[in-house]
């Protein structure tokens, strides 16, 4: 699933298949085709590691209060790391070529707006936070947006001080002024 992943990554959803997999392994597609019978099977499966990958590392990153798993997702967006982009190629597979997978990806977002109170002022922003940081994520990760690291970082900080009610510090680390 490295490769799958990898491919996504190079050649985007559409270059996502068993032959360019197989070729990126140096192997046949036979080989690819002995684990994952079709490119449908082979998204699943990428899809079902990022979601055991992904609930791993919301449980490392533990929890505060009965918005856990929503503050938690902002932390681990915020670690733009290998780990963190890697799942970035399934969820954009499956969101493009299979409406089965958008049905997924759907409820994925769908349950974690539902935990979010958002009948109180600490739960609209922290939804705002979330939109913010999924946004902001896969922007930087689809290219749509360049940004450096420094940039990242004071997007980061804005984010989290907006989910945890804090104001902004009213700067950029990377000397942008704030608007």
């Amino acid at each position: 699933m490295d490769a799958a992943e990898s491919v996504t990554l190079e050649k985007g959803p559409v270059g996502l298949t068993i032959a360019a997999v197989a070729e990126h392994m140096g192997i046949t597609n036979g080989g690819v085709q002995y684990s994952f019978r079709s490119k449908e099977s082979l998204i699943a499966a990428m899809f079902e590691r990022w979601q055991d990958e992904y609930a791993d590392r919301i449980a490392e990153l533990g929890s505060v209060d009965d918005n856990c798993p929503v503050r938690a997702h902002i932390d681990y967006a915020a670690d733009y790391s290998d780990r963190s982009r890697r799942g970035a190629p399934s969820l954009l597979v499956s969101v493009l070529n299979s409406p089965q997978h958008m049905v997924l990806v759907r409820k994925w977002y769908r349950e974690r707006i539902d935990l979010i109170d958002v009948t109180t002022d600490a739960g609209r922003r922290l939804r705002l936070a979330f939109l913010a940081m999924e946004g902001a994520f896969l922007m930087r990760l689809f290219g749509l947006i360049e940004m450096g690291d420094a940039e990242w970082q004071g997007i980061v900080a804005d984010v989290v001080a907006l989910a945890d009610g804090e104001p902004a510090a009213g700067r950029e680390s990377d000397g942008r002024q704030a608007a």
